[in-house]
């Protein structure tokens, strides 16, 4: 008695045609840095707070607009209308597992700084942690000692 095996095997040459394939109708935004991908209008739609306390949320809800040149332009809900400037920061952050073992992970932190146009309030605050999840959304982190705060952001 003979046990024959079936194996299906490409051609060396197919491989790229199918990876091209499947990747044809994927978005491209994957492959930009965060400093493209957070160009365009997006609206504040979500906030959760975890943990004990009060948090200071500096921005609450409305749109926000980012330029490729570093300028940042808010829209309260109300109407009142902020300009500033944008900046983000790339760090690395030494995690260490429940055995010991290190391990780094890069993070980018989000700074936001905004001066209201007619009564000159100034609006700042650095999100620690952004991170997108498609195309079309992020979220980013604030942080203290007792909680953390999440933003939720879609495009516009």
């Amino acid at each position: 008695m003979s046990i024959v095996k079936h194996r299906f095997s490409l051609p060396q040459g197919m491989i790229p045609f199918f990876f091209l394939c499947i990747t044809a109708g994927c978005s491209k935004d994957f492959f930009k840095p965060y400093s493209e991908r957070i160009i365009g209008q997006w609206e504040l739609y979500d906030i959760n707070k975890v943990g004990w306390g009060s948090s200071r949320m500096v921005y609450s809800e409305g749109t926000f607009q980012f330029s490729a040149d570093g300028s940042f332009f808010y829209t309260r809900r109300s109407g009142a209308k902020y300009a500033g400037t944008w900046r983000l920061k790339k760090y690395t952050v030494t995690v260490t597992n429940s055995e010991g073992q290190q391990s780094a992970e890069q993070k980018h932190s989000l700074l936001l700084s905004a001066t209201n146009i007619e009564d000159q309030q100034v609006l700042a605050d650095n999100f620690d942690d952004l991170n997108f999840t498609s195309t079309d959304r992020f979220k980013a982190e604030v942080s203290n000692n007792f909680n953390t705060v999440t933003y939720k952001f879609r495009r516009n």
